[in-house]
């Protein structure tokens, strides 16, 4: 089956991978209309009545137009097949959001039939769940494999959990999990000349503890080996660990630090493809 962005909305909505839901529109048969004929008699005075009755047809239909994606390439188009089962076909129907408690600033990054961070970072969780090198991109591969889930109703075994970091004082970061908000803790964030990125990214790439080693601002170098419960979100801006006197302001370069033993009950629910959204 060609790939569209419009099926990938849909397939990963439909398996739980977005924190929308596919609701298709439920087709009623039409009233099956019945004419009836008089036939005016021959030789005799008896009336003959025939029934004719009209088939009830359906057509599946769309909403709204298919949009080819440009991050599949043409020799990696699936062949196409005479015939898929009904469940991989593009259906009308609507999106709700399952947890409308989200917050504003996320839910306004997902736009139907688009390439977005959330789309993204579902694609990225569908892959990271179905031991597939995680990149985000649709390729051929990715593209069966969703396939072969949507068939075998194969939902997201994990919950939708997304991470808002406030910067607004006292800095803090809230965890989301199905909705509901379910852990918070106090963080740093990035000072003025090494601002934390504002905006929607997905965890890329995650450690349980690395050495970390940069440029101080002042031009000097750093190296702080052991940093734990490491969540990349954006470059080199990562969720972890780390010990300070306070927490509540910005003093990182970038990163979003909070308590060793926050970061490892955090660490557990921020997966590949988690969203995190900084504020």
């Amino acid at each position: 089956m060609p790939y569209s962005v419009i099926l990938e909305d849909q397939f990963l909505a439909t398996l739980h991978y977005l924190p929308v839901s596919f609701v298709a529109t439920v087709h009623k048969p039409s009233p099956v209309p019945t004419t009836t004929t008089t036939v005016p008699p021959t030789t005799s005075t008896s009336t003959t009545t025939t029934t004719t009755t009209t088939p009830t047809t359906f057509s599946a239909s769309t909403s709204t137009t298919v949009a080819t994606s440009t991050t599949l390439k043409p020799a990696t188009v699936i062949r196409r097949i005479a015939r898929w089962p009904a469940a991989l076909s593009q259906r009308s129907g609507r999106y709700v959001w399952r947890f409308p408690g989200l917050p504003a600033a996320f839910r306004s990054q997902w736009r139907l039939g688009t390439v977005n961070v959330i789309l993204t970072g579902a694609l990225m969780r569908f892959q990271d769940v179905h031991n597939m090198p995680v990149t985000g991109n649709m390729d051929t591969p990715t593209w069966l494999a969703l396939l072969r889930a949507v068939l075998a109703r194969q939902y997201n075994p994990t919950s939708y959990n997304v991470v808002y970091v406030q910067e607004a004082l006292p800095q803090h970061l809230t965890l989301f999990q199905n909705g509901h908000s379910t852990f918070t803790t106090l963080v740093n964030t990035g000072i003025a000349v090494s601002p934390t990125e504002i905006g929607t990214h997905a965890v890329y790439l995650r450690y349980t503890s690395q050495t970390m080693s940069g440029t101080n601002p002042n031009g000097t170098h750093y190296s702080d080996p052991g940093i734990p419960w490491v969540s990349y979100f954006y470059g080199g801006d990562a969720l972890h660990g780390f010990i300070r006197s306070s927490y509540g302001w910005p003093q990182s370069l970038g990163c979003v630090e909070m308590p060793f033993a926050d970061a490892q009950t955090l660490w557990p629910q921020t997966p590949l493809g988690t969203m995190v959204t900084v504020q």
